[in-house]
């Protein structure tokens, strides 16, 4: 595989490395620092990287992918998003990674219902609005909004979040169908 398929492979490491950073510091506030947080994230890049591309990758290219990663983890955590995460306790994280499945974690919500976090990449076009039909499905299998009150969408290398309660996501859908 040529350096230039490598290069193009890297933005989907850094959005996994991201995500299991951010999901993996939930409920945990002392991962969640401006330092803790990006270290963590560089480290799970790495390691992605390591083992999913064994024939050996450009330094350079390895370095700015990582460097960009950092840079995005930071400004990530000096928004609002990030602290309203941080002031999450671990009684408040109902499941996360694959016993959260399909969504990266679940959080109970003060009126004891829960949110589905969602961090991905969001694409733009037609592409979002696919994601928008798989969440809802995905909610409908979990019970629907008796016992899911919202779903927030984190686009973990820009820091855009995207908040929906579940009447927003059938009404998209709905719009959707309709053309």
């Amino acid at each position: 595989m040529n350096q230039l398929e490598l290069a193009a492979r890297l933005p989907r490491y850094r959005a996994r490395a991201a995500r299991d950073a951010i999901v993996g510091a939930l409920g945990y506030p002392q991962r969640w620092s401006e330092r803790s947080l990006p270290a963590a994230a560089a480290a799970r890049f790495e390691a992605l990287v390591a083992e999913e591309i064994r024939e050996g990758i450009r330094p350079g290219l390895l370095f700015d992918a990582r460097d960009a990663l950092v840079v995005g983890m930071r400004g990530f955590m000096r928004g609002a998003l990030a602290r309203r995460l941080h002031r999450l306790r671990p009684v408040q994280i109902l499941a996360r990674g694959s016993k959260a499945r399909p969504f990266d974690a679940l959080v109970r919500a003060p009126d004891g219902r829960s949110v589905a976090i969602v961090v991905r990449p969001m694409p733009t076009g037609e592409a979002r609005l696919d994601i928008y039909r798989a969440l809802r499905l995905a909610i409908e299998r979990a019970g629907g909004s008796s016992v899911l009150a919202a779903l927030l969408l984190i686009d973990p290398l820009t820091g855009a979040s995207q908040s929906m309660r579940l009447d927003e996501i059938a009404r998209l859908q709905r719009g959707s169908t309709a053309a």
